[in-house]
C-alpha cells in the first residue's frame, strides 16, 4: 500500500542531507500517536522497517551541499508492507496536515515544510516474473564485512552485484515472513540497429548520507523473479536503508 504526501517548503534551497529530515518527521508523527508502534521500530536497532520511501524534487539542480528546485513543493511516496502499520502511518501523518515542521525555526534542519495533502495509491498487482522498473529513490546495497567491520557499498557495476542483492533479499523475506527465492536485476540501455548503446537507462552515482558517501545505483532496470516474491518486494523495497528513502521503485 502506498500514500503521498505533498509538503509545501519555506525555501526552495534545501539541504542536500534533506531525507534526515523526512526521518525526523515520521519519526515525529509516529512517536506523538502511536507510541507503543515508535518504540517497537525506533528503539529496537535489530528489528528491519515495514516500509520504504522516495522523495520528488522538482527540477533538482545540485549547488554545493545544497539542492536548488524549481518549486516550493515535494512529493514523498511511501509503500508500507504492514496493514496495521499502514494505518498508523496514515493517521500520524493525517494529524500533522497544515502544520510546519520542525517547529523550531532555530534547528539544524534546512528544510521547513507543511504538509499540504495526502493521497493514497492504487497498486496494480504485478502478474509477470519479469518486469520493467524504475527507482523512485537510490538503490543501496550494502556488504558487512565482517573481518574489518566496515559496510561496502556496491552497485549494479560490481561482479557480486546480484548475489549481495538476493542476500538482502532473504534478509527481508525472514523478517516479514515471506518466501524467497532468487530474483536478478538487470540494468537497461537503449541501443541503435547496429547495437550501439546510445543512452544508459541505468546508472550509478554517490549521495550524501548521514555525513557519508554511499555509492547507489538508480534508472531503469529489468527486475525477474517469482511473482510473488516480486509483489512483497514492491510493497517493502529492495536493499538497505530502505526505510531511510532508499530502494523504492515503480512498475512501468
Amino acid at each position: 500500500m502506498r500514500i503521498n504526501l505533498n509538503f509545501e517548503l519555506e525555501n526552495n534551497i534545501i539541504s542536500k542531507e534533506y531525507r534526515l529530515t523526512i526521518i525526523s518527521f515520521i519519526k515525529n508523527a509516529l512517536e506523538k500517536n502511536y507510541k507503543n508502534t515508535y518504540d517497537a521500530i525506533y528503539n529496537n536497532n535489530t528489528k528491519m522497517k515495514a516500509f520504504t520511501f522516495g522523495v520528488f524534487l522538482p527540477d533538482a539542480k545540485i549547488n554545493n551541499d545544497n539542492i536548488e528546485l524549481s518549486s516550493r513543493y515535494i512529493n514523498v511516496t511511501f509503500s508500507i508492507f504492514d496493514n496495521q502499520l499502514f494505518i498508523e502511518l496514515y493517521n500520524s501523518f493525517n494529524n500533522m496536515l497544515n502544520k510546519k515542521y520542525p517547529k523550531d525555526e532555530n534547528t539544524k534542519s534546512q528544510m521547513i515544510m507543511t504538509l499540504k495533502k495526502i493521497t493514497m495509491q492504487n497498486e496494480k498487482p504485478i502478474k509477470q516474473n519479469k518486469i520493467l522498473i524504475k527507482f523512485l529513490s537510490p538503490l543501496v546495497l550494502r556488504n558487512h564485512n565482517r573481518e574489518t567491520n566496515k559496510d561496502i557499498y556496491v552497485t549494479f557495476k560490481d561482479d557480486n552485484f546480484n548475489s549481495i542483492l538476493n542476500q538482502s533479499v532473504e534478509r527481508l523475506a525472514k523478517e516479514f515472513d515471506f518466501e524467497s527465492s532468487q530474483i536478478k536485476l538487470t540494468p537497461l540501455n537503449l541501443t541503435d540497429n547496429n547495437g550501439n548503446i546510445i543512452q544508459e537507462e541505468s546508472k550509478t552515482t554517490v549521495v550524501p548520507f548521514k555525513e557519508f558517501l554511499i555509492n547507489v545505483s538508480y534508472g531503469k532496470f529489468c527486475l525477474e523473479g517469482e511473482i510473488n516474491l516480486l509483489n512483497n518486494l514492491h510493497k517493502t523495497g529492495i536493499g538497505s536503508r530502505r526505510s531511510e528513502g532508499f530502494g523504492l521503485f515503480e512498475v512501468l
